[in-house]
């Protein structure tokens, strides 16, 4: 265990320079995001390769960042789910795409640049609870809010940091249709009892709507929808009203995503 962070820091074997450079992010974006819209508290790090995470995790595939309860969970390394993503869309990607994406993360690529910052998305679920647990659009709408403060998090405070965030993203969205079998935005939880790399292909949509809401908004977007997840539980039409007020094309293309 590691102190000195405002929060308690847990992890494996090997693990403390990892723990630590996680800690110091986390702590970092709990102070941003304090500053967006108000952080109710900072939960505990728990950053553990694939012996412990079973012990600590909340049945989420190893090497995803998650949330739940009174922790985050991170893994020391990014475990075999990104690379099967790769693996399934490598045969698809363009050479000028995938020739960006070894720029940015190596050949072969290590997305553990992209992964360790998943705790700042992981940190935004923590703004406004679970009031919309099961409903509709609740998950979509949690997740973008997550992306939006994690996009304002890295473009503010670590920019350095945005082809690490921005190039995967960008090259799994840009992978054909056909390699996804479920695609509606109302059925995102449906993939969640796959391999979950369908599920990373919705998540990196909302990354990019999110960083076109961040850009058109900012910390107004942040504040918008993390309110929205804090109060009554609205239909998904009125939800899309108050996005379309930061970003009109947001909307739509969320109504089409949807109903598509």
């Amino acid at each position: 265990m590691m102190g000195g962070f405002g929060f308690e820091v847990s992890f494996s074997p090997d693990g403390e320079t990892q723990a630590e450079a996680l800690a110091g992010r986390m702590r970092q974006a709990a102070a941003w995001i304090d500053q967006q819209v108000g952080l109710p508290w900072a939960p505990s790090l728990f950053v553990v390769g694939p012996e412990d995470w079973p012990r600590v995790s909340m049945g989420v595939p190893y090497g995803i960042p998650h949330v739940g309860d009174d922790r985050i969970v991170a893994g020391l390394d990014g475990g075999p789910l990104w690379e099967a993503l790769l693996s399934r869309c490598a045969p698809h990607v363009p050479a000028g795409a995938w020739e960006r994406l070894t720029d940015v993360y190596g050949d072969p690529p290590d997305l553990r640049p992209f992964v360790d910052l998943l705790v700042v998305h992981e940190l935004g679920h923590v703004t406004h609870g679970e009031s919309w647990a099961g409903e509709p659009a609740g998950l979509w709408l949690d997740e973008l809010a997550s992306n939006v403060i994690l996009h304002g998090y890295v473009e503010q405070v670590e920019p350095w940091w945005m082809p690490s965030l921005e190039t995967l993203f960008d090259v799994v969205r840009d992978t054909p249709r056909r390699l996804w079998p479920v695609r509606d935005l109302d059925r995102m939880a449906d993939t969640l009892d796959g391999d979950w790399t369908n599920y990373l292909w919705f998540e990196f949509g909302l990354q990019q709507l999110a960083r076109r809401l961040w850009h058109s908004a900012g910390s107004k977007a942040v504040q918008g929808l993390v309110e929205l997840l804090r109060g009554p539980v609205r239909c998904q039409e009125e939800v899309l009203g108050t996005i379309a007020t930061y970003d009109a094309d947001v909307a739509l293309a969320l109504r089409r995503w949807a109903r598509a």
